[in-house]
């Protein structure tokens, strides 16, 4: 009978303390910051350290060991004969930690462990522990003490079965939960308390420098990024180019890289879910050109990762239904442009045909981009059939018609036309939207993007001037064949 009320007590009491938000009570207390409502919504540790300090993050620490201690001797209490009940209240801690109390529960299983068994826990953190400091990778850390855990377990208890199953089951549910909820580590520095900085960038795991060289994750460092990693992988001509991951540590970076007059840099954004075929972002984002010194370089990185949460930024999120997630910072070597501009590689107002759309200037990509200078317009057809060659140089004995005159030299737009069209090519067909500059000598790649509005347009605007009012299917059906007759279907 006792052991009934145990594990009644042990499935109610669990989630029901695991559920309990002291964090959040403790960081209002202390700070009048509501965790639900700012950073990443996480109600846990790492938050309490962010947005509330050292002294905050401590007491944290103190409550959800707190949980984690009374789980495990709880389930001691009932069953003193049978550990593995001490790892069920664990995960019955931790599932009401995630579905009531917003968090994880690592905290809870880590001081869970240490009372449950002291000599798994120690190994568990010698080995993770001194793992972490060479790696210096926090996601390849935490799969790493999750599978410790267990494995230490197995080799030291190899006869319990069913305890080595439920610690399987706990590790693989902790990973689970870090897939569904966001990284507080993701958050930046410059906006956690000055006295928990050092703790952050610790945990954060920065490493080296990740340069476009890589191949990258969109996942992680944004859709941009990991294009033009891609393309420069390929062989198309992207500026050499630096990635900072959200949350990472700016400093490694900043002191490796050596902004002047002479050699400026740009720091653009990145951001999870920018440059998707659904959206792509284009203007949401900070870009901030001409940065020339270190000082100049951490404040181009700050404003670039604020512009992620600007209302503008946000609305636009929200309409396109593009889930909140992080930005990425992408630093590259600023192209001096002598002639720059964006092209695309099917024309995205008539939707058909073999023409590359160019608009161009002289000078630098962020004049036309931006729309505060009415650009020189070309259209340069191309077959399909002249995309022959694995390289995006154009082919000496291919000759492209030009529609439209400017400044721009004509063999500027006949490769950059070639450029886009190769592009689209190597994107299996997927029309591709790029931004270009050339510096006198070379051209160059800056960005390339699925073309987003490519599908057909609806609109009574022109049958309006005609036909006014409600357009009914008799009227529609005898009008259809001459409108499309006219206009195209």
């Amino acid at each position: 009978m006792m052991q009934v009320w145990g594990t009644l007590l042990i499935f109610i009491v669990c989630p029901l303390l695991g559920g309990l938000p002291l964090i959040a009570w403790i960081t209002f207390a202390l700070t009048r910051h509501n965790l639900a409502r700012i950073g990443t919504g996480n109600i846990g540790v790492q938050a309490a350290f962010y947005h509330g300090g050292t002294f905050v993050g401590i007491l944290a620490v103190l409550s959800e060991a707190f949980k984690g201690i009374a789980a495990v001797l709880l389930a001691r209490a009932f069953f003193p004969n049978n550990p593995t009940w001490e790892l069920i209240a664990l995960i019955a801690l931790v599932m009401g930690r995630y579905w009531m109390g917003k968090g994880a529960g690592t905290t809870n299983v880590v001081w869970g462990y240490v009372v449950h068994d002291w000599k798994v826990a120690l190994l568990v953190f010698l080995i993770g522990g001194i793992g972490f400091t060479i790696v210096r990778d926090r996601q390849s850390g935490r799969l790493w003490i999750l599978i410790l855990c267990p494995l230490i377990l197995a080799m030291l208890y190899p006869r319990e079965g069913e305890r080595i199953v439920v610690a399987i089951a706990l590790s693989i549910l902790l990973a689970w939960i870090y897939q569904k909820i966001p990284d507080d580590l993701d958050l930046p520095t410059s906006g956690s308390q000055p006295d928990s900085q050092k703790v952050f960038r610790f945990f954060r795991g920065d490493k080296a420098m990740i340069s476009l060289q890589q191949p990258l994750d969109a996942i992680k460092v944004g859709q941009k990024a990991a294009t033009l990693s891609q393309l420069k992988r390929w062989g198309y001509p992207v500026p050499p180019g630096w990635v900072l991951p959200p949350g990472d540590d700016p400093q490694p970076l900043i002191e490796s890289l050596q902004p002047s007059p002479q050699t400026p840099l740009v720091v653009r954004s990145s951001a999870i879910g920018e440059d998707s075929e659904q959206a792509s972002a284009a203007g949401q984002y900070q870009t901030i050109l001409n940065v020339t010194s270190k000082a100049e370089l951490q404040q181009a990185i700050n404003q670039c990762q604020l512009s992620y949460n600007a209302p503008a930024a946000v609305e636009y999120r929200q309409q396109r239904n593009v889930p909140e997630a992080a930005m990425a910072v992408l630093i590259q070597t600023q192209v001096q442009g002598a002639f720059s501009g964006v092209a695309f590689s099917r024309d995205p107002i008539i939707q058909y045909g073999d023409a590359v759309v160019i608009e161009a200037l002289p000078g630098s990509a962020s004049l036309v981009v931006s729309g505060q200078v009415t650009p020189e317009n070309y259209r340069v057809v191309i077959s399909d059939n002249d995309i022959v060659s694995s390289s995006w140089i154009l082919p000496d004995n291919l000759y492209l018609q030009i529609e439209g005159k400017g400044e721009i030299p004509p063999g500027i737009i006949r490769q950059v036309a070639y450029l886009a069209r190769h592009l689209e090519a190597r994107y299996h067909g997927i029309a591709q939207d790029i931004e270009w500059s050339y510096d006198g000598q070379n051209l160059w790649l800056l960005q390339s993007r699925p073309i987003t509005n490519l599908s057909p347009i609806w609109t009574r605007k022109i049958a309006a001037e005609v036909i006014p009012g409600l357009i009914c299917p008799l009227t529609w059906s005898i009008n259809r064949p001459l409108t499309c007759g006219v206009w195209g279907e």
